[in-house]
């Protein structure tokens, strides 16, 4: 192969050749740590700068997340030769989501990647809650507590398919955000049943993460969860919540929608993805 055409993974010591695109959403400094935390995973083209920043999805160490890739020529060998990389470390799924930059079906079939999923957003202002009959006691998660981690990562691998499974990473790095707050949702003998994941912003809130344990679902404890993290947003300010859940989970969007909640399709987005070996179960 001619060498201006050669793809090679991008080192730490090469991030200050890399001329990121005008629209980047990483620094220089920013772009060194993803490569030096996803070592082999990020490609580039040295004669022609296109590049592709990859990384750990969701913190976790099985699934890649292509973050940031440049349009041109060599745009799907870019990924191709991600796919290479990370089938050799035994990665099982390379993902790509629509947050920030959208692109044509035909651009995701000719990088071998399909829909998995389709996000929905949705929007409620802040009302005055009628006072509940609390059947759960909710408890703030700090990270300090290996034993009640350990139950949090395990009511969440139960609670969601394994694309959204929170690593025990993903949770230490949300926790130290200081806008974060997990409240974990116990039963009258201590069984943790659920829990929820905010982020607190000036003048609204987002609920990350609403998890309720597969065994006490459909017992009315995701509503009263809503609630609680409802209100804690709103005691602290915020006028508005925002969420998002898949479109195939009918259940959880009818709970959103009689509670309040109103569709932000402006906000949807789709996440792509292709898999390195045998897929996983999504539902």
């Amino acid at each position: 192969m001619a060498a201006h055409s050669l793809i090679v993974p991008l080192e730490v010591t090469d991030v200050h050749r890399v001329r990121l695109k005008w629209a980047s959403r990483y620094s220089q400094q920013e772009l060194a740590q993803v490569v030096n935390e996803a070592p082999g995973l990020s490609q580039w083209l040295p004669r022609t700068g296109e590049y592709l920043i990859a990384g750990r999805w969701r913190h976790r160490d099985e699934v890649v997340v292509i973050l940031e890739v440049t349009t041109g020529p060599n745009t799907v060998r870019l990924i191709d030769h991600l796919a290479e990389a990370a089938a050799a470390q035994g990665k099982r799924l390379i993902v790509m989501h629509e947050q920030h930059e959208r692109r044509s079906p035909l651009f995701y079939a000719d990088a071998g990647m399909r829909l998995l999923e389709e996000i929905l957003v949705y929007e409620a202002v802040i009302f005055s809650l009628p006072q509940m009959v609390a059947r759960l006691r909710f408890e703030r998660v700090t990270g300090d507590d290996p034993f009640v981690m350990g139950e949090l990562l395990e009511l969440d691998h139960q609670a969601f398919s394994w694309l959204w499974w929170n690593s025990e990473d993903e949770f230490s790095e949300y926790l130290r955000d200081p806008r974060v707050d997990i409240y974990l949702g116990r039963d009258q003998h201590g069984v943790p049943v659920s829990y929820v994941g905010i982020t607190r912003m000036r003048g609204w809130g987002h609920l990350d993460r609403l998890a309720v344990a597969p065994a006490y679902q459909g017992l009315g404890y995701g509503r009263e969860s809503l609630e609680w993290a409802v209100q804690v947003l709103g005691s602290r300010g915020a006028r508005r919540v925002a969420l998002s859940t898949q479109a195939r989970n009918a259940r959880s969007r009818r709970m959103y929608e009689r509670f309040g909640f109103r569709r932000a399709p402006s906000f949807d987005y789709d996440i792509y993805g292709r898999w390195l070996g045998e897929p996983v179960l999504l539902d």
